[in-house]
């Protein structure tokens, strides 16, 4: 008998206190600082704008409304802001006007745009986007027209340009693999590579008098700051060392005072000084009240659960908690639930399923989701094929779309609406510089799931995490992948981002449980726990890219082989 799909909401608990004090900041994170001849600094900082006076002193917000706004730039007359913003996990530029405090976007917002540098007139802005697909370029806007057109066509990326005092010539930073260099087009004349080789370049900015170009440097010591003097012959030297620089361009006030951000703070410096000196800055950030949530362990549905107890021999077991294989192992199911891990042994009048050398982990969940409004029953076989065995997505058919995938004619992954089921942060990193991503679309998953729109690119590099965080979750939504293949494409860019292969596998795991407030009966291999898992070709604890090289699931208690997947997709496609 179908049971109805109420997915019980467990009451939290909220207790708000009084409104909290005012925070009063010193320092940061990697800031953005920007220089203007009338005595004001402009920086970034917990994603507001600030301005303080060159001196230091009390910062005051500018009350950016459109997104998180970071690397500042002020314009040449100082009545405008040019800055990015990140609004929905896309970045895009927005000038800010101080007069009117009316906000515009450069360009149209559809594509990756960042790294932007105003012109000297104070009409143009060049900046680095992905618009014609073929890695970032250097385009140039004219803002009271709207036109724009591509500087830069190199193979790799070309990013962060930088004008010259004059407007005539222009630098930027250049990668192609694992090659970094720093170019330099002067007007009327070819480019020129100023500096290449395999450390990378960011953050060039020319001295007011055109003598020279500072940028930063990644050494095995750590970040320097280098400078190109424009002589003939060129002449590169080392400027300055041994400080937690943040790499975003140095901003020259003029030919002998520079000012730039190093451990969180303003950092000023006479060109031929040794040494830097503080700039302080006191910034109140209005604090929300303080809102303790006490969350309470929610239930899971039990839906169509099969009768009988099920085995599996597992030669590998990664049971989603130890950071090893577990090996000659029998899980036993009851139902829709495992009821015991146990050794190996004969178990005459069980149903035994054995496959081989596979490994056995927990099934992929994802706490957030692309599910297409175009979703149907057939669906749900090949999301499953995907190695997903829990998503939380927005449709409209959610419920009866659960029903139906918790059986056995037409299985699916357990569908949880994310309105029911909100989770606030997640990894989202996955884009279309994801290494590996390639393989993924090309997949047989990706073929009968179906990508139907080309992957956007979302970051200008890899983003990284530090590896000792515990707590990451993935998540798919921000890739614009479709569930399934998200899932996929996300465990690729968590291992690109530096977690390795075991972490990846806990964030779509047992920390995704543990988000949705479902531990311990989702993302592990244990007693008491959902029957939802997947058996996958090679060393998933070594590479996570065998992760998703699913060969069967179990989902709700019952085995399927992905080609039994595939023919039970088809079936219901023609059924419908």
């Amino acid at each position: 008998m179908m049971t109805r799909n109420v997915l019980p909401i467990t009451l939290l608990t909220l207790l708000i206190a009084a409104p909290a004090t005012p925070e009063i900041l010193t320092r940061g994170g990697k800031l953005a600082v920007d220089a203007h001849a009338d005595g004001r600094l402009l920086f970034d900082l917990v994603g507001n704008l600030w301005v303080v006076p060159l001196g230091g002193g009390e910062a005051q917000a500018l009350d950016i409304a459109s997104g998180a706004a970071s690397r500042p730039r002020w314009s040449p007359d100082g009545s405008r802001v040019l800055y990015v913003a990140n609004t929905d996990g896309r970045q895009g530029l927005r000038i800010h006007d101080l007069g009117t405090g009316e906000v515009g976007r450069v360009g149209s917002g559809a594509y990756l745009d960042l790294y932007a540098a105003w012109h000297p007139g104070g009409e143009r802005v060049a900046f680095s986007s992905d618009r014609r697909e073929s890695g970032l370029d250097v385009w140039e806007a004219d803002l009271p027209s709207g036109l724009e057109w591509r500087l830069t066509n190199r193979p790799g990326d070309e990013t962060e340009p930088a004008w010259s005092a004059d407007g005539r010539d222009l630098v930027y930073v250049h990668r192609d693999g694992k090659s970094w260099s720093l170019v330099l087009r002067e007007h009327g004349q070819a480019e020129e590579i100023l500096v290449t080789g395999d450390e990378r370049i960011a953050g060039p900015s020319w001295r007011p008098d055109g003598t020279l170009v500072t940028f930063w440097r990644e050494t095995r010591d750590g970040w320097s700051l280098d400078m190109v003097i424009l002589s003939e012959p060129r002449l590169v030297r080392q400027y300055a060392n041994g400080e937690a620089f943040a790499t975003t361009p140095v901003s020259w006030l003029d030919k002998h005072r520079m000012f730039y951000a190093a451990g969180g703070r303003i950092r000023q410096r006479l060109f031929n000084s040794w040494s830097s000196m503080t700039v302080p800055f006191r910034a109140t950030v209005e604090a929300q009240p303080v809102t303790t949530v006490e969350r309470v362990r929610r239930t899971l549905a039990r839906i169509d659960e099969p009768r009988g107890t099920l085995v599996i021999h597992a030669a590998r077991l990664f049971d989603g908690i130890v950071g090893k294989y577990q090996l000659d192992l029998d899980i036993v199911m009851d139902g829709g639930r495992i009821r015991s891990v146990e050794p190996h042994r004969d178990r005459p009048g069980d149903i035994v399923i054995d496959m081989g050398d596979l490994v056995v982990m927990p099934g992929i969940v994802d706490v957030h989701a692309r599910l297409p409004a175009s979703a149907n029953e057939a669906s749900g076989p090949l999301l499953l094929a995907a190695g997903l065995t829990t998503v939380v997505a927005e449709h409209a058919q959610a419920e009866h779309l659960n029903t139906v995938w918790s059986g056995k004619d037409v299985p699916g992954p357990r569908l949880l609406p994310v309105a029911d089921w909100p989770v606030d942060r997640y990894s989202e990193l996955a884009d279309k510089t994801t290494p590996g991503l390639e393989l993924v679309l090309q997949s047989r998953a990706a073929r009968l799931i179906g990508v139907h729109a080309d992957v956007p690119r979302r970051f200008s590099e890899t983003p990284r995490i530090d590896h000792g965080l515990t707590d990451v979750v993935l998540g798919s939504h921000g890739s614009g992948l479709p569930a399934g293949i998200g899932a996929q494409a996300e465990l690729l860019a968590l291992a690109a981002a530096g977690l390795k292969p075991e972490q990846a596998l806990r964030a779509a795991g047992v920390n995704a449980a543990a988000a949705l407030g479902v531990d311990p009966n989702l993302g592990r291999v244990a007693t008491g726990a959902a029957a939802d898992l997947v058996f996958v070709e090679g060393d998933p604890l070594n590479s996570v890219e065998d992760a998703i090289a699913v060969v069967a699931v179990v989902r709700n208690g019952r085995f399927f082989s992905v080609a039994g997947l595939i023919d039970r997709s088809a079936d219901a496609e023609t059924v419908e």
